[in-house]
Order: structure tokens, then sequence, then C-alpha cells
């Protein structure tokens, strides 16, 4: 295994899958970003910040299909990942938080929208 080509190549599906999603095309977003993970998982490591945006990236492709549960549980492991790996204080921790209360605010969760 090439490493730095599988972290390209996890790259360009995690890009096609950003596409996808915004051509309300869910199902093929969830499938390259699965791939993606994988890929980053295996040559990256489990523990590393393209795991935990990918992971973001499948819940904004879940909250556009509407299911707004499994969404929320992906920014929540989203949101450990980039918390581990960047720290509290990182811009991409700030960015999934506001994207989880958006989410819980669009379920009808407003108080678990405040965070």
């Amino acid at each position: 295994i090439h490493p730095e080509r599988n972290v390209t190549e996890g790259r360009f599906l995690k890009s096609m899958a950003i596409a996808y999603s915004k051509q309300d095309r869910q199902e093929d977003a969830l499938a390259f970003l699965d791939k993606a993970r994988r890929i980053f998982r295996k040559t990256l490591g489990r523990e590393c910040a393209e795991v935990g945006l990918v992971v973001c990236n499948m819940a904004t492709a879940l909250k556009r299909q509407g299911k707004l549960e499994a969404a929320n549980e992906k920014y929540e492991e989203g949101l450990a990942f980039m918390r581990r790996v960047r720290g509290d204080e990182h811009e991409d921790v700030a960015g999934t938080l506001y994207r989880m209360a958006e989410c819980k605010e669009e379920a009808g969760d407003v108080e678990g929208a405040v965070l």
C-alpha cells in the first residue's frame, strides 16, 4: 500500500462526496464518505483529523436526508474526534458544534441546540 496515493484517493473521494451531497445525491455521498473514512483509518490511523472531518460530512449528508437523529449521532462522533485530535479551541470543533446546534434545532430540540 502506498500511503500518499491512498490519502490522495481518500481526499478525492471526500471531495466527490461533498459534490454529490450538494447535488442532493446523499446515498452516493455517504458511500464515497464511507470509503474515504476506511482509507484514512487504514493509512493515517484511527485517530486522525481526516476521519473526524469525514464523519462530520456524513452527518451533513444524513441531515440533508432528513435523518436528524442519525445526523446528530454522527456529529457527536465527529465532535469527539475533533476534540481529541485538534483540541477544544480549534475552528473545526466550533464549526461542528454550530452544525450540531442547527441540526438539533431543526429536530425541534431547541434546548439541546444551546450547547
